[in-house]
């Protein structure tokens, strides 16, 4: 659980940063009470990064699958999952902001638009194969103990 916890750590402290920077950003570029995706960055990274690897922490403590070769494979991709899939929500966050923003000119281009929107969905597909794999691993532990 201690290895758990630790990650879970990891995540907090990303959320709650990304958090202060978002009011701060956002502030300072005069985009508030708009919708960016810079606050959902600091959700994402709270509750799937921080909540649920606690959630995974106390199943895995109570089946004990984390020795099997599928779940050395299902938990570390979902790490990169959220991880990735955060940092894209917030590159994309902030550019919304400048793009919002009065203060100045900012456009983004088709094709960075593009690029990374497509790095940010070959992230959530990380995340989506870890959580199955996870959930694939304690399916398989729960009928080995059956």
């Amino acid at each position: 659980m201690k290895k758990y916890v630790k990650y879970a750590a990891v995540f907090l402290a990303l959320g709650l940063a990304l958090g202060v920077f978002y009011r701060e950003f956002s502030k300072a570029y005069g985009v508030l009470n708009v919708y960016t995706t810079l606050g959902l960055a600091h959700t994402h990274f709270l509750v799937l990064g921080t909540a649920f690897t606690l959630i995974i922490g106390l199943v895995d403590d109570k089946l004990g699958s984390r020795h099997e070769k599928l779940y050395k494979w299902a938990f570390p991709l979902y790490l990169v999952g959220v991880l990735g899939a955060g940092l894209m929500m917030t590159v994309r966050g902030i550019l919304d902001v400048l793009v919002k923003s009065e203060k100045i000119v900012f456009t983004v281009s088709d094709g960075a638009n593009g690029a990374i929107s497509g790095i940010s969905g070959m992230f959530h597909a990380i995340l989506g194969v870890g959580i199955v794999l996870i959930f694939v691993a304690w399916l398989i532990k729960r009928k080995s103990k059956e």
